[in-house]
């Protein structure tokens, strides 16, 4: 007797269907493309349970005719292609026909189509890949599609899937990284009874701080016949690539190069394991690139993987050496003097810009008190401070003719001292908290308003009051508020960095990664609380940070391991001369 033998239609429509349809999100993501490619310009998604009851996408596309709406529930059926050729040359989101056959083998379908013009609209009924129920349908220009109980005849495919909060926050991520890159279209996505997530056309800045709350000041434009979009500025990153959002011809891809490329265009301005945000949009010719590797169609292969390389990291280096340098205005700050008395806050409030540079008058000598027993690294109290570079570094020399020249970077000076205060406050219990006159707020998807939650309690260790305020309209989640900060963050925005903190301590992954989760964090909340570009100093500001500087025990390294002071010997110095 024969042991290899043909499945039946059936149960092959079932197993194939595991390729393209992985669980809800990958069903939005098939149909949302299908609405694009009908030229729709308002889609609508209705979800229930996280999309496991009903997922429902509704547009006022093209329509599909009467006599082609069976055929679109065959396999490998589509209007996209027609011969082999065309494979070199695919501009459209979907092209196999693989989608609504797949779709239907496992879930309860209704399709109700009209196309323009036409009296009357096509509804096609299938359940589990049955033979479709088809009638003629009084409908709207369109096409709307029901998609209920999916999975119900897999159970095994069924029983891993999440809850439906989860469920829905993987919809929500695909829902968006859609939307994102097609501003010119109304987008609206409701969950169960709650309220309806609402974006209007406009262009992809609006679109960006619509669907994600950024600041446009935080983004910087790029702008190439070859690459279109937007990326954050240093300072706005997070711990995970979630939210780097990287497209081919409109086509959303996951693709390591252009990943690898983007950190290497931010170089030094990211801190490591920091991420940045991303809006990119590649555009290639399509024979230049093939979209048909993956079964999502969520990868794509490069002919010169080099050039688009290069492409993306100097188009992403470009436009941040632009930002980083173009004019600004300021107050000319003041010049440092001897006897000068102490000017702005050396900690600098969110969002300002400063001089690059700081002009010199006369050297400037500092007078400072004895060394007490508090103090580690008596040498900073000796030194003379005779200027600052660019706005980031203070030169201070020691008094001996044979003596030595400090070069100090003030931010990361700034932030070792911060961290060292933090973390031994941390360690006693004794973190100081500020009350908010007015409590900000935050939204959170599903999946973040799990990390909030489960941070609370180490949350509040560290200074910060947060309390939940109800259902995210916009992102899914849950409503945040924040009561109540560090004081060493008193005057600065910080919902941001709740949120990357909640992420950094969600998976601790046992006891033995708690310490170190917790640092990662410590060192979160120092470095959004010094000053973090350039940045003018007055004569008392750099004073009290050599001072600062004299009572930390380290071995000349800010918290993320990079130096803090440089020191050069007359000798040394000499020798460059050749004297």
């Amino acid at each position: 007797m024969s042991r290899i033998h043909i499945l039946d239609k059936s149960l092959a429509s079932k197993i194939a269907a595991g390729e393209v349809i992985e669980r809800p999100e990958s069903v939005l993501k098939e149909l949302l493309e299908n609405s694009l490619d009908a030229g729709a310009a308002s889609i609508s998604v209705h979800i229930i349970e996280g999309g496991k009851r009903l997922i429902k996408v509704v547009d006022d596309g093209s329509g599909i005719a009467a006599e082609d709406a069976p055929l679109a529930f065959l396999r490998h059926a589509t209007s996209k292609i027609s011969t082999e050729d065309d494979l070199e040359h695919i501009m459209t989101m979907g092209f196999r026909g693989e989608a609504l056959a797949s779709i239907s083998s496992v879930a309860h379908v209704t399709l109700k189509t009209k196309r323009r013009g036409e009296v009357a609209g096509t509804s096609i009924v299938i359940e589990g890949g049955s033979e479709p129920a088809i009638s003629d349908e009084g409908c709207p220009e369109g096409t709307s599609i029901e998609i209920k109980d999916l999975f119900y005849n897999t159970p095994a495919r069924l029983k891993f899937l999440r809850g439906a909060e989860a469920e829905y926050g993987r919809i929500l991520e695909i829902f968006k990284r859609i939307a994102l890159v097609n501003p010119e279209r109304r987008f609206r996505i409701i969950h169960g009874s709650g309220r309806a997530l609402d974006v209007m056309p406009g262009n992809l800045r609006q679109r960006i701080t619509d669907l994600f709350g950024v600041d446009p000041k935080q983004l910087i434009e790029i702008d190439t016949p070859d690459l279109k979009g937007f990326i954050g500025t240093h300072e706005l990153t997070y711990p995970t690539v979630k939210y780097v959002h990287t497209y081919v011809n409109g086509r959303p891809v996951r693709d390591r190069s252009i990943n690898r490329a983007i950190l290497e265009g931010y170089g030094q301005l990211l801190d490591p394991g920091r991420y940045p945000f991303i809006v990119l949009d590649l555009k290639t010719p399509p024979e230049d690139v093939d979209v048909n590797i993956h079964p999502t169609k969520s990868e794509v292969r490069f002919k010169n993987t080099k050039y688009i390389y290069d492409l993306v990291k100097y188009a992403v280096r470009g436009a941040l050496t632009a930002f980083s340098t173009r004019p600004v205005s300021y107050e000319r700050p003041q010049t440092f003097r001897a006897g000068a008395q102490t000017g702005r806050p050396f900690l600098a409030e969110q969002g300002e810009r400063y001089s690059p540079s700081i002009p010199i008058e006369a050297p400037l000598s500092l007078q400072f008190e004895e060394a007490d027993e508090a103090t580690k690294n008596p040498e900073f109290l000796g030194l003379t401070v005779i200027g600052q570079l660019w706005g980031e570094f203070i030169i201070a020399e020691t008094p001996e003719r044979d003596g030595t020249i400090y070069i100090i970077d003030q931010h990361g000076a700034a932030e070792r001292c911060a961290y060292e205060r933090l973390k031994n406050a941390f360690a006693s219990g004794a973190v100081k908290s500020q009350a908010l006159l007015l409590p900000e707020r935050f939204e959170t998807t599903p999946d973040e308003k799990e990390e909030v939650l489960s941070a609370l309690t180490k949350l509040s260790e560290m200074g910060f009051e947060v309390a939940a305020f109800g259902p995210s309209i916009k992102s899914g989640g849950e409503t945040f508020l924040v009561k109540s900060v560090p004081d060493i963050l008193s005057g600065r925005a910080s919902c941001h960095l709740v949120k990357e903190l909640a992420q950094e301590m969600a998976a601790f992954g046992g006891s033995s990664k708690v310490d170190e989760k917790i640092e990662a964090a410590l060192m979160r909340v120092a470095c959004h609380s010094v000053v973090r570009g350039p940045r003018a100093l007055s004569s008392g500001e750099a004073q009290a940070l050599l001072k600062d500087l004299s009572k930390v025990d380290f071995a000349g390294h800010c918290p993320h391991g990079r130096p803090v002071v440089k020191r050069i010997s007359r000798g040394e110095l000499e020798a460059m001369f050749k004297r």
